[in-house]
């Protein structure tokens, strides 16, 4: 079931497209490639894609006779170097104090998502559904993610590496675990690209995560969350 948050973006997106296409007259959607990460700032960063990317066509009816296309494509990378020295961190963890058995916690780790969004007659969305779009993916993230308080923090403008501008919000919340917790630091950006439109969705965790043994709380892992969102950063600015 989509929330309301959702219906509302699409009823902006759909209005702003009735709106442009009343003026050019068409309603063909073109089609929507993947909005790639530079291969270099990847592995600078020790970063990968994961998977394949996800190919999806919306058809909305808008009456009896019309329907319109919203096509997208999504790609998934996530941050190996970071998941690596997790782990890293975790089994010195385990020979300090002698454990022996492997320590469970949830999965932990740096992940940016970019989803190209194609709209007919390759409309560029206007200011107030960007800051719709930007406020309903943070939302479904926190929901999707159990993090706590996801709120936003700071709202800004990034220098794309194609001469683009896209608008930033950055946020902040807690994701509780197994007897524990760590910070959660968000970022979506929303920019137009060759007709298209660009979101780039990241997630990094930031702090510590302790154990108790016994009445004694140690560090189980740290990771430094403004050195992992600035790498964020830095790899949105190489999409295209």
């Amino acid at each position: 079931m989509k929330n309301q948050g959702t219906i509302a973006v699409m009823f902006l997106i759909i209005f702003s497209v009735l709106s442009l296409t009343a003026i050019s007259g068409c309603l063909e959607t073109p089609e929507a490639t993947p909005a790639r990460v530079s291969s270099d700032a990847l592995s600078r960063y020790g970063w990968a894609q994961v998977g394949e990317v996800a190919y999806e066509s919306n058809e909305i009816p808008i009456s009896n006779i019309t329907t319109i296309s919203i096509n997208t494509a999504t790609t998934t990378y996530q941050d190996n170097e970071l998941a690596n020295d997790i782990v890293a961190q975790i089994n010195d963890f385990q020979k300090s104090f002698g454990i022996n058995t492997g320590i469970e916690v949830p999965y932990v780790g740096s992940q940016l998502i970019t989803i190209r969004m194609a709209l007919p007659a390759g409309i560029e969305l206007p200011s107030n559904v960007t800051a719709a779009i930007i406020d309903s993916q943070i939302e479904n993230i926190g929901s999707q993610n159990n993090i706590e308080d996801f709120k936003k923090t700071e709202n800004r403008l990034l220098a794309i590496d194609d001469d683009s501008v896209a608008a930033v919000n950055t946020y902040a919340g807690t994701l509780p675990m197994d007897g524990a917790s760590i910070d959660i630091i968000g970022i979506v950006a929303l920019w137009p690209s060759s007709n298209t439109n660009i979101i780039a969705i990241g997630v990094v965790p930031d702090g510590e995560v302790n154990l108790k043994l016994g009445a004694i709380e140690k560090t189980l892992f740290k990771v430094n969350g403004d050195e992992e969102i600035a790498e964020v950063v830095d790899l949105i600015k190489t999409i295209e």
